[in-house]
């Protein structure tokens, strides 16, 4: 129960390989649509070479999920240590200075649509050089919004109320890849700019050296990522979406998890213990360079 089969969201192929398994977590701390025991396949498609969960969690499931107030207040983290994400805004509205410096170099203002904004961090690290306005499906995180000064419209997406070119910049920040139908969304981004708008991304990097040398043990794997982008399959999507790739960063130098010394070296010793030494056991990959995409395209005249 909660589960279901899909075919390939980019070509409709039903030729797919497992790369490996996921698993839900048992543990009693995470909110019950994300609790559980099943083991779930993470595959790649024979034709296209879109990765993706199949069987993943059914619309019914993500529904209990997201509109669970648990999701926001009371979960895990990649250690296993309690977090609530609602209770992190300093840090994670600080979090985004990086993003909003890199938007700004490339679009200084405009009429901004943040896609699943959450609990409204990006927004809030905007400032007010940007008309910016937020779309969020989760009502209870609506309604932890309620006090603060952000603009958000509860729907949804792809389904919302705005009128098509209305935007000279729409992001998404660890959106795309939860989607059920990112080929869907992508198209609906495009119809929501103005010819030449810039789509801004944050996206998990399954083409990452993390990804490629940790496989199930991948930090930023999980149940409700359904799908795992790299820049070939992000690229194709694109040119069928009415976009044109400008360019790709990946945030980490810099950032409040960059330890690249320390990170390198476990990255060797674990690849050396795993792929040399032959020990067959899951370890958990560090932060590292090219974990997460920040991807920039605009839309074609």
């Amino acid at each position: 129960m909660g589960f279901e089969h899909v075919v390939c969201n980019f070509c409709k192929s039903n030729d797919q390989w497992v790369l490996f398994n996921i698993h839900e977590s048992p543990d009693e701390r995470q909110p019950p649509a994300w609790r559980g025991s099943a083991s779930i396949p993470v595959v790649r498609c024979k034709q296209c070479g879109l990765v993706f969960l199949n069987p993943r969690y059914d619309d019914a499931r993500l529904t209990a999920l997201y509109q669970d107030p648990q999701m926001f207040i009371g979960t895990i983290d990649p250690e296993g240590r309690s977090r609530s994400i609602a209770a992190e805004r300093p840090q994670r509205v600080a979090r985004f200075k990086g993003d909003v410096d890199s938007l700004r170099r490339m679009r200084s203002s405009g009429r901004l649509l943040d896609i699943g904004c959450g609990l409204g961090f990006f927004l809030q690290a905007l400032g007010n050089d940007y008309d910016a306005i937020g779309l969020e499906w989760s009502h209870p995180v609506v309604e932890m919004m309620r006090d603060l000064p952000l603009r958000v419209v509860e729907e949804r997406f792809p389904h919302h109320p705005f009128k098509a070119g209305e935007f000279d910049i729409v992001t998404m920040h660890n959106i795309l890849d939860h989607l059920p139908n990112p080929l869907s969304a992508l198209h609906a981004a495009c119809d929501l700019l103005k010819p030449g708008g810039l789509l801004m991304l944050s996206l998990v990097n399954f083409d990452s050296i993390a990804a490629k040398v940790y496989g199930a043990g991948f930090r930023l794997l999980g149940p409700n990522h359904l799908y795992y982008f790299t820049p070939t399959t992000l690229r194709r999507y694109f040119d069928r979406t009415g976009f044109r790739l400008i360019k790709i960063e990946y945030p980490y130098f810099g950032t409040e998890f960059a330890k690249p010394i320390e990170h390198t070296q476990k990255i060797l010793n674990d690849w050396w213990a795993m792929r040399v030494m032959g020990k067959n056991e899951t370890r958990l990959s560090p932060p590292f360079y090219g974990n997460m995409m920040r991807v920039y395209a605009s839309r074609k005249q």
